[in-house]
């Protein structure tokens, strides 16, 4: 009885060991209606359309195919019409290779979606295999801006512009520099508020000018 109890024992421990539970998103292409997001710029590049994390939390091994099995049956759950064809998996290193000879639909949405799953959960590419033809994907390959975290604080910087403008009167010439960054507000960002802000600076060089004529 107590040698039974003690396989039980270890079996339990070493169960307990093989499995965990993982925190891991997958990525659905989703369509942007209408509201107040600040990213809506980017979003008319892409026809309003981008790649939205879905999280989910399960119980896995250690083997990297059922956590790759269980993401793509989470993508087929969503879009069950853009899923419907079978498929192999296999993993080489830190590359994901996606083999079938069916026929896919919507390729470049299922490309886009598996892609940006499978980069995302600490892969570094996939390789889609369909009938004759071969291509490896990164998540540089991605057609859809998508939804990742970012550090707190971390701006995107961009080339300073410098515009020049110097002033016409021969006798005194002076220059004014503005400089236009990503630290500065959208609207001065804007072309047409950039030129009123120029146009501002120049009246204040007159100006000044033309008090210190009348000095002399």
């Amino acid at each position: 009885m107590k040698g039974l109890l003690t396989i039980l024992f270890l079996s339990t421990i070493y169960s307990a060991s093989a499995t965990h539970w993982m925190t891991y998103y997958v990525y659905v292409e989703t369509e942007y209606i209408q509201g107040t997001w600040t990213r809506t710029d980017i979003l008319e590049k892409s026809d309003y359309k981008y790649l939205a994390p879905h999280i989910f939390q399960d119980l896995f091994g250690t083997e990297d195919i059922g956590l790759i099995t269980t993401m793509l049956s989470k993508l087929k759950e969503k879009n069950p019409d853009d899923y419907k064809w079978t498929y192999e998996l296999s993993v080489q290193g830190d590359t994901v290779i996606l083999t079938t000879n069916e026929t896919i639909t919507e390729l470049t949405t299922v490309k886009n979606e598996i892609t940006a799953t499978i980069t995302l959960n600490n892969f570094k590419a996939v390789t889609f295999r369909i009938g004759d033809t071969e291509q490896t994907l990164t998540i540089e390959d991605l057609t859809l801006p998508y939804l990742d975290l970012v550090e707190p604080g971390t701006k995107t910087v961009e080339p300073q512009q410098v515009i020049a403008v110097e002033t016409d009167t021969p006798e005194t010439q002076e220059t004014v520099e503005v400089t236009v960054t990503q630290e500065m507000p959208n609207e001065v960002r804007n072309p047409l508020t950039i030129w009123l802000i120029i146009s501002g600076l120049l009246n204040i060089v007159l100006i000044g000018l033309i008090i210190k004529n009348k000095k002399h």
